[in-house]
């Protein structure tokens, strides 16, 4: 890769880092505009992905006193009116499902306080081996994921070197929109990640790609996550089991907790608790 292209793109990911437009939200849509003119080429792979979870913080649903779930729509994407701030993955007023593949980082990104009720929901493929779509977040020269890199390398392999320059670099300037770490009320500044989200996940491909693979910000391992388009989610996933647990303590980054039930029983859109 040719030294300088690679100097200009990490001038690129130092003013990403840097980036800011709370300050200044009516300059939204003027960026938003200038992101729309840079072209990127993006890959994807067939991934099966037999399970992930989902935390939700009970306090946080509508008309719910940080009491007991008992319906399963409550614990899948919220509805497009009450979506009003971009996410890691979504535009405003565009639904998104998250979720993660290990517990401590779903606390991590949730974060919820002392005395939280929460309710963690265990998701499965209702036919085995349905693979996704994805497109797979990851900085080239940083990752630590030998295994998608090789698959990488393989898929591009036979591209001229060009495009293999391009291909690299675009994958290193959307994971770089993607780890970029948003400050609580500043959600505008998704603006960068969200952008890409949508063109990955509806503009590009004819719309094939059916989720985003990405790491974790909030958890210092970097775990994966996972946002996956509703549709999606809907056909092929359901639910496997719940579990409520209170939130007990906080001290050095850990969150404890106390399980208060758990469940497998579901009827239609309720949850049937032990």
């Amino acid at each position: 890769m040719d030294s300088h292209y690679f100097e200009s793109f990490n001038v690129l990911h130092d003013a990403i880092e840097k980036f800011d437009i709370s300050s200044s939200p009516q300059d939204e849509e003027a960026l938003i505009e200038q992101l729309a003119c840079f072209e990127i080429l993006t890959f994807s792979f067939s991934k099966v992905v037999p399970n992930f979870q989902r935390l939700t913080i009970n306090k946080n649903l509508p008309d719910n006193n940080n009491s007991t779930v008992n319906l399963i729509n409550f614990l899948k994407n919220p509805p497009v009116d009450s979506v009003t701030k971009h996410g890691r993955a979504n535009l405003k007023g565009q639904t998104m499902l998250y979720g993660t593949f290990l517990l401590p980082t779903a606390l991590a990104e949730n974060n919820p306080d002392i005395g939280d009720l929460i309710t963690i929901s265990y998701w499965k493929l209702k036919n085995e081996n349905s693979p996704l779509t994805v497109y797979p977040v990851f900085d080239y020269f940083k990752t630590k994921n030998f295994q998608l890199k090789q698959a990488f390398t393989t898929l591009i392999k036979d591209y001229p070197e060009v495009f293999k320059d391009i291909l690299i670099i675009d994958s290193c300037l959307v994971a770089s929109c993607f780890s970029k770490y948003i400050e609580k009320g500043k959600e505008i500044n998704y603006t960068l990640s969200a952008h890409y989200a949508n063109r990955i996940l509806h503009e590009m491909h004819n719309g094939e790609i059916n989720a985003i693979i990405y790491p974790s910000v909030k958890d210092t391992t970097r775990v994966d996550n996972i946002a996956i388009k509703p549709n999606v989610f809907n056909d092929m996933y359901k639910l496997a089991e719940v579990r409520e647990s209170l939130v007990v303590s906080k001290e050095n980054g850990m969150i404890l907790l106390h399980e208060q039930k758990r469940t497998k029983n579901f009827e239609d859109n309720l949850i049937i608790w032990k």
